[in-house]
């Protein structure tokens, strides 16, 4: 569940993450629009949610495109890491430790323990999931628990894209898709203002010797520091979000930079020396 990786003296991590693949609102039509993520680094972390990997109609699709995501890093010698998110749970390993540089990487979606109180997945089905977060009584204080309880959460019921439609007015309809039930926005706006004070938290609790900290998950990106640490969320490629990719340098400073499918679209901003 937690890959160890050792650097050599001149490699360059970029971290990236919730490409979502063959997702409806992926922005990324063809994988070949990614190529530019290669250059100019030795690996490619991506924090989960690289595709659509669980049984829905867009499975096929998202499997298809990420092989050819892999054959893109294979063609040309970026070594490609993988993690868990929870639309692709089953991907080997959850986190990305990095120990010289006191890093660690994750989708996030671990922070919550039903993974996101926002969803419908979770908000048409909170009592199968209140059950299976009490078959796990030490996710609080045991990460491999935490993280087979997040691979489990994300797997108990099947995903929701689309609600049914109720209307034929586009603007009426997004407000049904967004805003209800109630609760649902409510969740949404709470998780963006609340995502890297709990990351500080979660961090403090599982991973106390951290320094930098890089998940996804929430689609909106943003850093703080906090205690000598870092929390960073890489935001995701994604319809009305915004997406960073993040770029650990060999001396240990860390750069973003904001990007769409077509390249880069901002200078190189340094957040950590």
């Amino acid at each position: 569940m937690i890959h160890e990786l050792s650097l050599e003296a001149t490699d360059k991590v970029r971290f990236i993450s919730d490409l979502h693949l063959g997702h409806p609102k992926t922005k990324i039509t063809d994988v070949r629009q990614l190529q530019f993520l290669f250059e100019d680094c030795t690996h490619l972390v991506v924090c989960g949610d690289l595709c659509e990997d669980r049984p829905s109609p867009y499975q096929e699709i998202g499997r298809e495109m990420r092989e050819a995501f892999i054959s893109m890093s294979q063609n040309t010698g970026v070594k490609l890491i993988l993690l868990a998110g929870n639309h692709d749970p089953n991907e080997e390993a959850s986190i990305l430790h990095i120990k010289e540089q006191k890093l660690y990487a994750l989708h996030g979606h671990a922070l919550f323990k039903n993974i996101a109180p926002w969803g419908w997945e979770y908000l048409k089905n909170k009592k199968l999931c209140h059950e299976l977060i009490c078959s796990y009584p030490d996710a609080d204080t045991n990460i491999y628990s935490r993280l087979e309880l997040a691979r489990k959460m994300s797997l108990i019921v099947p995903p929701i894209f689309h609600q049914k439609k109720k209307t034929k007015n586009k603007l009426l309809g997004f407000l049904l898709h967004s805003a209800w039930p109630p609760e649902r926005p409510i969740q949404i706006i709470r998780a963006w203002l609340t995502m890297l004070g709990k990351m500080h938290q979660f961090s403090q609790t599982f991973f106390n010797d951290s320094e930098i900290v890089i998940f996804g998950h929430f689609h909106r990106r943003a850093y703080s520091y906090k205690k000598n640490r870092l929390c960073l969320n890489l935001g995701a490629c994604f319809r009305h979000a915004q997406s960073y990719a993040a770029d650990l340098m060999p001396d240990g400073s860390l750069f973003i930079r904001s990007y769409t499918p077509n390249g880069f679209d901002a200078p190189a901003q340094k957040i950590r020396s």
